[in-house]
């Protein structure tokens, strides 16, 4: 973005006033602080004394300040200011600097002001990305022709600085204003013991704060306990009557305190009190109720409607941010009530997110913009704003199967604890994916549907939009991806990573133009998270540079197979071999889908010749797929094979236990990490189609890799069979491995990357320009 370049001023104090709709308790401070430093001549003008649903208790005026002969509409409940006296009350001051903190007419005048008379603009905002995502295309007209003619910006979150970045604003011309709660009353230290009120809800009694889904929390909360629980609703609206009818009908689970308006000196009282304050509101640019609590150690439930969520409360760290369903709150409400340890972790985190929201770093970034706007430098009575900058990582994934949402919930999670945050797009998957039903779910999660075209060769999925506060963008290298293109290509305003396999390990033919394509887009992103060590080699072997590839070794949660496979009787097995009539020989087991890249004829064949020269050896088949018709006909002519269709939890662990080898003489993928967790050498072929996990595979440590035919995969099975010191060895390496390829390890290596890639700078292809589509 190009800045407008003013006229040199002339040596002396920066001249600085502040246009804003009216006198805020949050901000008033703010400008008192600001008025008190040497380096500036301050003036705030106000539009208006104040609103018609404002029922603040302002602190004392330390500041120079005008109210304005301004009038203010109401329009779907916002009000909209704006003066004549705005412009007239500027020229008198003659301000080297001014900050407009929004859009309205009483704000634009003022702009315009400042490009007649040649003076520096700062605009200031509360707004986040999420809160003026539904913006017309006039409206982000207008703040593209004022951020254009301005010189440095003011924002009061980390989402201001994703909302004023998506309009391509340089991240060292942000400087920050944080939201404030009121320090100079007494905040009373945290004390358990003292602390009688369940819930807290402080605020509005309208729909848009939803005090009733407070109430209604705290009913099911009750249910879920088994006690009564009891919650306080600080503030006054046209809901009153409504919540007390309500009240009365919880009145068996609930004791509900209706307290109506509380003076801001009070807040801290009943803060002390709470427990947990409840945010459920469906939208609210900041919420300063939530400073409130951090001050006094309550943990906050919010809705991810505040520019708080995410910001000053993070999920898992100091509270949650839920979306608004009241099973989902409910659930979280009850764990934090009944698990002490949980909530004094929470209310720990809570003091310390909320130290860097003080009125001194509100003043330091405003005197901080207003330095950088008038290109002169801060003296020693104007200190830097410490505002926490966090990074913002998107990952999109064209769809979500059931097996990647633990790791999405622990990658959130790690990543929050070091102070990144997560965010996750997703799409659905083609008709015939869906029919597997094996997609997964997540609250937290955003959705951007896919459009199949050319039967499913081709997907359009534009998550262009939650894209644009990334810091970090994650794509799966699929060549059917349309959007992948696009971001590779268009300048783009963060770094872009790929996550994949590296090449189709299933192509028939390196050399086609899939391929071709596949490793021309491998060398054009900044970050690439490689599924193993596998696939690392194959990206860095077409160009990309090492130290910007991540290992992540792909894995899926199987602690809980582990433990099922060691929970596993002596009699659960015999039940087993009792039920198929294995007798008592060696069984071989294949665990996985039943498609084609599985082989599924050589097993058979394979199981032939092993009846053959060990007659009672039995084949167990366990899964489903588009070849389970065949293969339950094949059973009926084959008296050593047993198809089980698809296991899960015990019954599953029940059939690896059983079993002495598991054989797959196709794909291999992450089945692998059944096997490890079992404890069982696998066998295998080189095919040459294997995913990347085939990696993990260590020819005659963990298992066998044979030549690519029946005779040669055969022999190896009946010879380990009839080496029982050989498959002893082979199983305990397998089941050491089990310890190494697990989920928490993968978690480690992608956050561990992803901080690595924040740290980087981009590829030419990356381009913070304001051009950009997005």
């Amino acid at each position: 973005m190009k800045y407008f370049k003013p006229v040199d001023k002339p040596a002396g104090p920066v001249r600085l006033a502040i246009v804003t709709n009216i006198p805020a308790p949050y901000r008033v401070p703010v400008y008192n602080r600001v008025a008190a430093c040497g380096d500036v001549v301050f003036r705030a003008f106000y539009g208006s004394a104040s609103e018609a649903n404002r029922r603040w208790d302002l602190p004392a005026f330390a500041h120079d300040h005008e109210f304005l002969n301004g009038k203010v509409y109401e329009r779907a409940g916002r009000y909209i200011h704006s003066s004549p006296d705005v412009m007239p009350g500027l020229a008198r001051f003659r301000p080297d600097v001014v900050v407009t903190t929004g859009f309205n007419p009483l704000h634009l005048a003022a702009f315009a002001y400042t490009v007649l008379n040649r003076c520096c603009h700062v605009p200031m905002t509360d707004g986040t990305e999420a809160s003026e995502a539904g913006l017309s295309l006039a409206h982000r007209w207008v703040r593209r022709a004022v951020f254009a003619g301005s010189q440095s910006f003011v924002a009061a979150s980390e989402g201001g600085r994703r909302l004023f970045r998506s309009y391509g604003v340089d991240d060292a011309r942000i400087h920050f204003s944080p939201l404030c709660a009121n320090l100079s009353v007494p905040w009373l230290a945290p004390d358990a013991a003292h602390r009688d009120i369940d819930l807290l809800f402080s605020g509005r009694l309208v729909a848009a704060k939803r005090p009733a889904f407070a109430l209604d929390v705290a009913a099911k909360v009750a249910q879920s306990l088994g006690r009564r629980v009891r919650i306080a609703l600080l503030g006054d609206g046209p809901l009153e009557a409504s919540l007390s009818e309500l009240a009365n009908r919880h009145k068996g689970l609930v004791d509900v305190m209706l307290m109506g308006h509380v003076a801001q000196s009070d807040i801290p009282g009943w803060m002390a009190r709470a427990r947990l304050l409840l945010f459920p509101t469906e939208a609210d640019v900041w919420g300063v109720v939530a400073n409130e609590a951090c001050h006094a150690g309550v943990p906050v439930l919010v809705s991810p409607h505040a520019g708080v969520a995410q910001t000053l409360v993070r999920d898992g760290v100091n509270g949650h941010v839920l979306p608004l369903d009241l099973d989902v709150w409910t659930g979280a409400v009850a764990r934090l009530l009944s698990d002490a340890a949980l909530h004094q972790r929470m209310s720990a985190a809570a003091l310390l997110s909320v130290a860097p929201y003080s009125f001194e770093n509100a003043a330091a970034g405003i005197l901080d913009a207003t330095h950088q706007a008038a290109a002169c430098t801060a003296t020693a009575a104007t200190a830097r704003s410490t505002f926490p900058r966090r990074q913002r990582v998107v990952c999109v994934q064209r769809r979500l199967p059931h097996y990647r949402v633990e790791l999405f919930n622990a990658l959130k999670r790690e990543l929050a604890e070091r102070n990144i945050d997560f965010a996750l797009v997703h799409g659905n998957g083609t008709t015939s994916e869906q029919t597997k039903a094996d997609g997964g779910s997540l609250d937290w999660a955003q959705t951007v549907p896919c459009t199949y075209l050319l039967g499913g060769r081709l997907c359009w999925q534009n998550p262009g939009r939650q894209l644009r506060s990334a810091d970090l963008v994650i794509l799966t290298q699929e060549n059917k991806l349309i959007y992948n293109l696009r971001a590779l290509l268009w300048p783009r305003p963060w770094r872009l990573a790929f996550w994949g396999h590296g090449r189709n390990m299933q192509s028939n033919n390196a050399g086609s133009w899939r391929e071709r394509f596949k490793r021309w887009t491998t060398r054009k992103v900044d970050w690439w998270f490689a599924y193993t060590a596998l696939s690392a080699r194959t990206v860095q072997s077409d160009g990309f540079a090492p130290r910007r590839i991540s290992d992540l070794q792909n894995a899926i949660d199987t602690q809980a197979l582990v433990g099922q496979c060691r929970a596993v009787t002596a009699a659960d097995i015999q039940a087993l071999r009792q039920q198929l009539a294995l007798g008592v020989g060696p069984v071989g087991v294949f665990v996985g889908s039943l498609y084609a890249d599985k082989r599924l004829d050589f097993l058979l064949d394979a199981g032939a010749r092993l009846a053959q020269q060990l007659p009672d050896f039995r084949l167990l088949v366990v899964g489903d797929g588009p070849q389970r018709p065949w293969l339950d006909h094949a059973a009926g002519s084959r008296p050593w094979l047993r198809v089980m269709g698809p296991r899960q939890g015990h019954a599953k662990a029940v059939c690896l236990r059983c079993a002495t080898l598991m054989l797959n003489p196709g794909l291999v993928g992450l089945g692998i990490l059944d096997a490890f967790a079992a404890g069982l050498p696998l066998l295998t072929t080189d095919f040459g189609k294997h995913s990347p996990e085939i990696e993990y595979l260590r020819h005659g440590e963990n298992g066998v890799v044979t030549a690519n035919t029946v005779d040669a995969f055969a022999q190896a099975c009946a010879g380990l069979l009839c080496d029982p010191a050989l498959r002893q060895r082979l199983a305990e390496a397998a089941f050491a491995d089990a310890a190494h390829y697990t989920l928490s390890n993968m978690v480690t290596n992608f956050s561990q990357g992803i901080e690595a890639a924040l740290a980087i700078s981009r590829r030419a292809g990356g381009d913070r320009s304001s051009k950009a589509p997005w």
